[in-house]
């Protein structure tokens, strides 16, 4: 088993990492206490994990996708703040697919921001909402989703 790991940060590195991230975000001090006061928002800025790391979902079925997504292509997202990097994306964005993709990075983030491995210890598949022609949809694409280490 995996011991998890304490985040061990100084004072003064939280305070540069808390306003980075407030002047990122273009947060006021009183909305910033209010985020970090939950336990995990406090974990996932100051784990350095988080910031090793982009999640990307890639897909590895697509049959008759509206959307025009294909095998091979690819969400790229940030970690922290959790966004979609558009240019980095090489995949065409679909509201079907970006919903079930984004259920998994909650279970990602965990994982980080415990300093285990991202990619071990849970699901890493998801499907688009739409059904397919079998069951009264179009197309269906599934995507894998994993992290990648950014350094």
């Amino acid at each position: 088993m995996t011991e998890r790991k304490k985040i061990d940060v100084s004072e003064e590195e939280t305070n540069k990492i808390f306003q980075a991230f407030k002047q990122r975000i273009g947060m006021n001090n009183s909305d910033f206490n209010k985020f970090i006061s939950g336990a995990a928002n406090r974990k996932i800025i100051l784990s350095k994990e988080m910031h090793e790391y982009k999640i990307i979902a890639e897909v590895t079925e697509s049959k008759y996708c509206g959307a025009g997504c294909e095998v091979g292509q690819k969400y790229i997202f940030q970690t922290v703040p959790n966004m979609l990097l558009v240019n980095e994306s090489n995949c065409p964005l679909c509201i079907k697919a970006l919903g079930p993709v984004s259920e998994l990075m909650h279970g990602f983030w965990d994982r980080m921001i415990e300093g285990l491995n991202p990619n071990e210890g849970m699901w890493q598949y998801a499907h688009c909402l739409d059904k397919g022609i079998e069951y009264g949809g179009l197309g269906h694409v599934v995507f894998k989703v994993y992290a990648q280490k950014t350094t």
